[in-house]
């Protein structure tokens, strides 16, 4: 993820931002854009069952809507992005907006995707769920197709022994390995065990990444949601992020500006306490 200061922000905007009146600016969403996957991994923040999901003029008014406003980046994700049928279409809409664009998906409809719908993105992510060799696919395929990948990694219990082999891949692939603090999982890693795993990877010279629950404890602002980053689920729900469930509104019924605004303090992290109280 790119971070820009206030200046660089309006400059590649091309207009002023009243920054004051709209306190932290939302610089990234998160698009549930699908409510379906192939996959019922037990760490997934996307509830189960048969949620609604906007049809793709739904989809486009909001992603039109958040262009408006000034987001700079979009995240297709779910669910599974890559079972939607519009995804071209969607794709195009936010392009033409001028909004970066990414993908986070579990790589197994990958390959099927051409290069038409491919280079719309600037970085699509491979998220690993136990599979290596759908993994290796799929950044095979997006390498082919020079399109920059990275591996989202959730560092469970389970998966955590294979972290190093991951890391190889990463160096592969040139990818960026984006480590993930498991939230709600029982026995799961600490956020601080977590972070030890990225800096050692770092110091093999990967490029890593973590999320701002990993940070926990060593940056006074290590988390993002509802400051500058938020989530829209399936049926167009304003998240504070993809973990706290709590809608602050829905874009079907109000603009993005006017939700955002009044948006309120920012959400303690529910999973934070676990490391503190090193449980």
């Amino acid at each position: 993820m790119i971070r820009l200061d206030r200046e660089e922000t309006e400059s590649f905007l091309g207009r002023s931002i009243p920054f004051d009146e709209l306190d932290d600016f939302a610089e990234v969403a998160h698009l549930e854009v699908s409510a379906r996957c192939q996959l019922s991994c037990p760490y997934c923040y996307a509830p189960n069952g048969d949620a609604q999901e906007l049809p793709t003029g739904g989809w486009k008014a909001v992603i039109s809507d958040l262009a408006g406003y000034g987001v700079f980046q979009i995240t297709f994700g779910g669910g599974e992005p890559t079972l939607r049928e519009d995804l071209l279409e969607l794709a195009l809409h936010a392009r033409r907006l001028g909004l970066n664009l990414c993908m986070t998906t579990n790589g197994l409809a990958l390959p099927q995707l051409g290069p038409e719908v491919l280079c719309l993105f600037n970085q699509v992510n491979v998220s690993y769920h136990g599979d290596g060799e759908t993994l290796w696919r799929a950044l095979q395929h997006l390498v082919e197709h020079h399109v920059a990948c990275g591996i989202n990694f959730v560092a469970t219990e389970r998966y955590l022994p294979v972290l190093p082999a991951i890391g190889e891949t990463a160096g592969a692939f040139g990818a960026e390995l984006l480590l993930l603090t498991a939230k709600g999982v029982e026995g799961a890693p600490l956020p601080s065990e977590v972070m030890a795993e990225a800096r050692k990877l770092h110091e093999q010279g990967l490029r890593v990444a973590v999320d701002g629950l990993t940070c926990a404890g060593e940056l006074p602002e290590f988390c993002l949601q509802k400051k500058r980053f938020c989530t829209v689920d399936a049926a167009g729900n304003v998240l504070p992020c993809s973990f706290v469930r709590e809608p602050l509104g829905n874009l079907l019924w109000k603009p993005f500006a006017e939700i955002w605004r009044s948006r309120g303090q920012q959400v303690p992290c529910p999973f934070v306490q676990g490391e503190q109280d090193g449980q």
